[in-house]
């Protein structure tokens, strides 16, 4: 029966599964059948989320994966077949119990979750005001009315919205014979874009369901934008073949209209199995780093900090937060662990801020063998002009950890040219520009200017842009800042004498 998770949508049907058996021992088949089915779907969710935990243990994710969802549900559908299986029920509830079973669409749903990348959450509700602001982040189930739309699974990690629907041919004909659009579909008005949600929304009580459902879609992606854009929203209709039925294609055209991407059953693409594809469902943003890397100044101190290279004491007089590190590093290696992985063999630039900034904490805190991995990392001082190998050498000798094939030094310093830079990004730029400090505005507006993805561990400010470029957002086209942000932080180890 693992087969079954691949089957070709559009001949799946449990209607058909539960009313063709003709006898107890045909009905025992069908349900162990089902059984079957649904504990493949489980064993490759459960496979996932295993994963999932474990990358996120590692990468220490800004936005953790929403799998809760997706896990409850194959779970009770599971325990659900499993009861029917070992009731006592007579055929004909048995039959009913089978055709109320979700498992035709669980299956499409974890169909259209291997076929795409990055995914980020499951079953999850996207919230707007009469004003089409966005508010998901309130606590609370899904209230009733229009201010909310459902998004069966988002992917690439935020940027995309699907849709997953069962629904059949048979089914949306009915559907639109009850509201009269039957045979009449020429003196139907093109649907217009996508309005926000403060106008009147009457017009949709005249659509079928789906219809609804797009519109709803379209409109919470306009007011949840991820990384200054409102996401990309697809349906994945398993039972609906485009380009047969002139009313359904009509149908299929409304959605359209909304902006989503409509994908029916005679164009996806066969599932590939979960063994070929689990490491593009993870999140991972090392898979879009620019080629050359804008470390900013936080990371810089990472790399030369005492903690990230060697074990080191806890004594009474360093800081709360230096001795907090120190047992962090003690279970997980920041430099093998996170940024090494990142880094690899990328070429490596920071701002002139960045590197002011990190050189004047180090003529202030740092230990010998931190001024000595900062001279090396930036290639001054008695490493100026140093030969790549005699750099590494230098390295590794004040260092616990190896390094990553082909690693790169110096850390190539450059001037920001602020006034340059900004007559060369989106206008949401000079407000970012008017927010952030000095030393912030030139490394991530530097990084931004030139298409380079900023290494940082400084949440705050990667949320502090995040909520600008998503509160005013970004034309079509244009594209944000690519931030990849590491979950920890390193400080130096301090000199004696600084005190907690």
């Amino acid at each position: 029966m693992t087969d079954s998770v691949t089957t070709d949508f559009s001949n799946l049907d449990l209607t058909t599964d539960a009313t063709s058996v003709t006898t107890a021992a045909d009905l025992e088949a069908t349900i162990e059948g089902l059984i079957d089915r649904c504990k493949t779907l489980y064993d490759e969710v459960e496979t996932y989320v295993a994963a999932v935990i474990a990358k996120q243990k590692q990468t220490r994710v800004q936005h953790p994966v929403q799998y809760r969802n997706l896990r409850n549900d194959f779970k009770n559908e599971l325990a659900f077949l499993k009861k029917i299986a070992e009731s006592n029920m007579d055929e004909e509830k048995a039959r009913h119990f089978i055709v109320s079973s979700n498992l035709l669409y669980y299956e499409a749903l974890w169909g259209a979750a291997k076929r795409s990348s990055g995914l980020q959450a499951f079953r999850k509700y996207f919230y707007w005001d009469k004003q089409g602001r966005n508010t998901t982040k309130r606590k609370g189930g899904a209230s009733k009315g229009k201010t909310n739309a459902l998004a069966d699974i988002v992917a690439d990690e935020g940027g995309e919205l699907l849709r997953v629907s069962t629904l059949s041919e048979k089914r949306l004909l009915f559907d639109l014979a009850k509201l009269g659009w039957m045979n009449d579909s020429d003196s139907d008005d093109e649907m217009p874009d996508a309005r926000p949600s403060s106008e009147e929304d009457d017009d949709d009580e005249d659509q079928v369901d789906i219809v609804k459902s797009a519109r709803e879609l379209a409109r919470a992606a306009k007011a949840n934008p991820i990384r200054g854009r409102p996401p990309k929203v697809h349906f994945v209709l398993t039972r609906i073949i485009a380009g047969k039925t002139k009313e359904i294609d009509n149908i299929l055209d409304k959605i359209r209209a909304t902006g989503a991407t409509v994908h029916c059953a005679n164009d996806i693409p066969p599932t590939p199995p979960l063994e070929l594809v689990l490491p593009d469902l993870l999140i991972d943003r090392s898979r879009a780093l620019s080629d050359t890397l804008n470390i900013d100044c936080t990371i810089l101190l990472a790399l030369i900090s005492d903690i990230s290279h060697r074990q080191c004491p806890i004594l009474d007089w360093y800081p709360g937060e230096v001795r907090a590190q120190i047992k962090e590093e003690a279970e997980e290696n920041l430099l093998p662990t996170h940024l090494y992985p990142a880094i690899a063999s990328h070429p490596m630039v920071t701002t002139q801020e960045a590197a002011d900034q990190a050189n004047l904490i180090v003529q202030t805190l740092a230990t010998d063998e931190e001024k000595i991995r900062a001279d090396v990392l930036l290639g001054q001082g008695d490493f100026s002009g140093a030969s790549l190998e005699t750099l590494v050498a230098e390295w590794k000798a004040n260092s616990d950890h190896s390094l990553p094939n082909g690693f790169r030094l110096p850390i190539r310093v450059v001037p920001s040219d602020l006034d340059s830079i900004l007559g060369r990004l989106p206008l949401v730029a000079q407000r970012l520009a008017s927010e952030l400090g000095e030393l912030n505005r030139a490394i991530f507006l530097y990084g931004w200017a030139e298409r380079l993805t900023t290494l940082s561990a400084n949440r705050g400010r990667a949320r502090q842009i995040e909520t600008v470029l998503n509160e005013h957002g970004l034309e079509h086209g244009q594209d944000g800042p690519h931030i990849w942000l590491c979950g920890e932080s390193r400080s130096l180890i301090a000199k004696h004498g600084r005190r907690k």
